[in-house]
């Protein structure tokens, strides 16, 4: 299993137990965060952007990998609540397997 599908796949077990900190955790304190494409975020607003999450129904959360390139990969998560969000991730990872650049834009219907 690659470092990319693992990385994804703490994400996802994070994300639907509602685990901020270790959301947070899988983060380099030295990533560029773009919530949305144009919207720069530091390490230490990952908590209130990670919040959000307490009021999501996360029951039905999943992702596949739309592609790969040794540390970096592009993923696509799927929530699926009242209405669905669906997030392309561009995701970058050092060698310690933190996320080093993360990259979301997402769309709801």
């Amino acid at each position: 299993m690659s470092n990319n599908i693992n990385w994804c796949q703490k994400l996802q077990k994070f994300w639907q137990q509602k685990e901020i900190d270790k959301i947070i955790e899988l983060f380099s304190e030295d990533v560029i965060y773009y919530e949305e494409p144009n919207n720069k975020i530091t390490y230490k607003e990952l908590i209130n952007v990670w919040s959000e999450i307490k009021n999501q129904n996360t029951n039905n959360l999943e992702f596949k990998i739309l592609l790969e390139d040794n540390n970096k990969c592009i993923a696509n998560f799927i929530l699926k609540e009242n209405t669905t969000i669906d997030m392309i991730y561009e995701i970058e990872l050092n060698d310690e397997n933190k996320c080093i650049y993360f990259k979301q834009w997402y769309m709801e219907y």
